[in-house]
């Protein structure tokens, strides 16, 4: 059975987070993918975890995580043998994914001008902190800024204290999706006029367009959202809480109350004043007051107990899972959420299956490629084995 994107050929230029989650995810929906990395490898490769927490440019959880799908070759950038290399893999590519800093490719006569004069048909993919153009265009970025600058930071963590950072790379995962649904469009646009086109993806307006409610009440109104830790503040005259995050025997549940029958709350818990109009019409001002009420129930519940019991009331609630419960977690497994992968170096792995179903076309997973594991097998096709001898003794591949 054919993959949604099968036939379509995709080049990986440049280091990070960004450009890799977006060919991974082409490469999910059937694209060939062929990541080019330095001879030295993608800086990836060095970040953990590792096995048994012993460092190995092979066994690096995030390069593996973000590579699955994937041949991998080496060429130095700096070598004019390597950027002939590259032009010849590139006559034959249908979308390019970079990274660099703007104007970077330029310099080597690999840029959008360059390039797109000489393959009119080639839709290239930029990723970057700040975009091509604007004042911060040229200013180092990263997740971190992203964050701060998006106005997510301003409204994430509790009111008494400093603004706080999500987990991990989440605006970077967020540029790399944006980038795979810009090189998708670009590509359907293309079956109409064979022309490629350039898609400029910003991390931060990535980031940006995610704010959402925020942005809109400052938009449209005099209030500015600020932190409210746990708690959801919906807008007035109703705010739609509790919704909160609460502690209980063995851990924390999300608890959030039924919108259209709030008085179930009150029954779940067998606790009668959170049923009293003063609650209902204006929870928010009775915040701390709810929250002992609930906290008072929750003691004497585990996590799957107090879910259970709130379901079966149609209140949804929804237990807080550490990384090790999802990987156990029976739905997902339902669902192959997980798959189990086996690498030559890093041994049986698992990783995460589908990011999209399409009942017609299924995902493809396969391990992350070695350090210039396709060298031979994609170099070779435009030199000679002893040609890439020489090229890899130079430093070109």
């Amino acid at each position: 059975m054919p993959a949604a994107l099968n036939g379509v050929r995709v080049v990986e230029l440049a280091e990070g987070r960004s450009v890799a989650y977006c060919t991974k995810l082409l490469a999910g929906l059937g694209a060939a993918v062929i990541k080019v990395e330095p001879p030295a490898g993608d800086a990836c490769r060095r970040a953990g975890p590792f096995p048994g927490d012993v460092p190995n440019a092979e066994a690096s959880g995030l390069f593996l995580h973000l590579n699955t799908g994937k041949r991998g070759v080496t060429l130095n950038l700096e070598d004019a043998s390597g950027r002939a290399l590259l032009l010849a893999l590139l006559a034959e590519t249908d979308v390019l994914v970079e990274g660099f800093r703007p104007g970077a490719l330029d310099a080597l006569g690999l840029g959008y001008a360059a390039l797109s004069g000489r393959f009119p048909a080639l839709v290239f993919v930029s990723i970057t902190p700040f975009g091509q153009d604007g004042p911060y265009a040229h200013y180092a970025g990263g997740e971190l800024i992203a964050h701060a600058l998006s106005g997510y930071m301003s409204i994430t963590g509790d009111p008494e204290r400093e603004p706080l950072k999500p987990y991990s790379s989440q605006i970077e995962f967020q540029a790399g999706l944006q980038g795979a649904l810009g090189a998708v469009v670009a590509l359907t646009a293309r079956e109409q006029d064979g022309h490629g086109d350039w898609v400029d993806v910003s991390a931060l307006e990535a980031a940006t367009f995610l704010l959402g409610g925020p942005a809109q009440v400052a938009a449209l109104t005099d209030e500015v959202r600020v932190r409210n830790g746990t708690r959801l503040i919906g807008l007035p005259p109703r705010y739609f809480y509790p919704s909160t995050l609460r502690p209980c025997r063995d851990g924390y549940v999300h608890a959030h109350t039924n919108i259209r029958h709030p008085d179930l709350m009150a029954a779940l818990m067998e606790q009668p004043r959170l049923a009293e109009p003063d609650l209902l019409e204006a929870p928010a001002a009775h915040a701390d007051e709810i929250d002992a009420l609930m906290d008072e129930w929750l003691a004497w519940h585990d996590r799957g107990e107090a879910v259970l019991l709130a379901q079966e009331l149609r209140v949804p609630f929804t237990e807080v899972f550490r990384p090790d419960e999802v990987l156990a977690d029976a739905h997902h497994a339902a669902r192959g959420a997980f798959v189990e992968l086996d690498h030559p170096i890093a041994g049986a792995l698992r990783q995460p299956g589908p990011a999209v179903r399409l009942s017609a076309t299924p995902w493809r997973v396969t391990r992350a490629p070695l350090l210039g594991e396709h060298n031979a097998a994609v170099w070779g096709r435009w030199r000679t084995a002893g040609e890439l001898a020489q090229l890899r003794a130079l430093g070109a591949i």
